[in-house]
């Protein structure tokens, strides 16, 4: 028991702060939403708090495992082969709008793309250590760019283009982070300008590539929705009303007009609308605060880590987290692409709630095991010779 409660105090009140008022959230934004469609107002809110005591029993139960496990190829080959089974799994299943992202299992709905962000993470940190010292040789990223492009392109099979990006950029920022040329940064910030540039092209040329209609609407509406306003553009205005009709403070907890029937699933990628039009402009910065904060701690404790293993498994899931803020608070206000990528901890989902404490299970994995090694061994004491240990007669004076 005093393994399991040794968890680094930052990381794990933020990672719970966060849930619970995801939690609280999920319920204000899924109450009438489930009251019409399930006869329960606390259908979903129940469910989420399930996921928040699996994913706490999940996070701590990877951050004792132990290092042999963590470093084991042959764990890492196992994990590889089950997730490619369930991508394959995944292309069988009935679609839900248009992709087979998810596979029922009754309980929840499992997303397998889920679990290739953290092996991709994973593996790489891992290649990363071992081979520091050849990381000028192109060669030091054959292996983890081969396992990514393979897992991407099993992810576009589905297709879930906007997971697919995540996975890439989290694995080639990950990379980056090895202390490659500031030629390489360069390079790829002007990849990822080029890339944002494509999204104002017509929807004809990305037709004409195999994209799916619905897809590329949701990839180029972010830039003008009332050009569609009761089509691609419908969930990014109802957002924006959201968010004005908040202002500053809100209309109050569970006082949302959006939720009921206007934002489509508000308790899952939208969920910050709901927080903004109920709680205010205030509130959503600090949240956004505690987001951020979240996001340095991990890379302020990834710094001090000796391991380069534990250090980059620390950046990498700091990057993930980074990514995926960054996108659905970009949707929401019009500046990224609506690519149904959830805000972490917050939204509702439980394929996304229990990958990301996945994640946090890394980052204080890496913490302990790092202290773990820092604490000095104990001096082994010397042995008494046995006429030394004659007991001391004590004489009366």
């Amino acid at each position: 028991m005093k393994r399991l409660l040794k968890v680094d105090p930052l990381i794990m009140g933020l990672y719970v702060l966060l849930s619970v008022f995801g939690l609280v959230m999920v319920y204000s934004a899924s109450s009438y939403y489930a009251l019409v469609n399930q006869g329960n107002s606390e259908a979903f809110m129940v469910k989420q708090l399930l996921y928040i005591v699996l994913g706490v029993l999940l996070a701590i139960g990877i951050s004792i495992l132990p290092e042999k496990w963590m470093k084991s190829e042959k764990v890492m080959g196992a994990t590889f082969g089950v997730i490619f089974i369930l991508l394959v799994v995944v292309l069988f299943t009935k679609g839900i709008n248009g992709a087979k992202s998810w596979i029922n299992l009754k309980v929840f709905n499992l997303q397998p793309s889920e679990l290739v962000k953290l092996f991709v993470i994973w593996i790489s940190a891992y290649l990363y250590s071992k081979n520091e010292r050849s990381k000028r040789d192109w060669r030091f990223y054959l292996v983890p760019a081969a396992v990514t492009i393979f897992l991407f392109g099993m992810i576009m099979l589905q297709p879930d283009l906007g997971t697919g990006i995540i996975v890439v950029a989290v694995a080639l920022l990950l990379g980056l982070m090895t202390g490659v040329s500031n030629r390489a940064l360069a390079s790829w910030g002007a990849v990822f300008a080029l890339l944002y540039g494509i999204t104002y092209l017509d929807s004809s040329v990305f037709e004409k590539i195999g994209l799916k209609a619905y897809q590329v609407s949701r990839f180029t509406s972010f830039h003008n929705p009332w050009s569609d306003a009761t089509g691609s553009g419908y969930q990014s205005i109802q957002g924006f009303l959201g968010l004005s009709r908040g202002n500053w403070f809100g209309t109050g907890l569970s006082n949302s007009v959006q939720k009921t029937g206007f934002l489509p699933e508000a308790h899952t990628d939208f969920i910050l609308a709901i927080v903004g039009e109920e709680l205010g402009f205030v509130v959503i910065f600090v949240l956004m605060l505690a987001i951020v904060g979240f996001i340095i701690a991990m890379i302020y404790k990834g710094n001090k880590c000796r391991s380069l293993f534990a250090k980059y498994l620390c950046y990498g899931v700091a990057i993930l987290f980074l990514i995926q803020s960054g996108i659905n608070i970009g949707a929401l206000v019009g500046f990224a692409p609506l690519t149904g990528v959830p805000l972490p901890l917050i939204s509702y989902g439980g394929s996304s709630f229990l990958a990301s404490s996945v994640g946090v299970g890394f980052v204080l994995w890496a913490i302990r095991n790092d202290q773990k090694q820092k604490e000095p061994t104990p001096p082994k004491e010397e042995a008494i010779p046995e006429e030394e240990q004659q007991p001391i007669e004590l004489k009366a004076m």
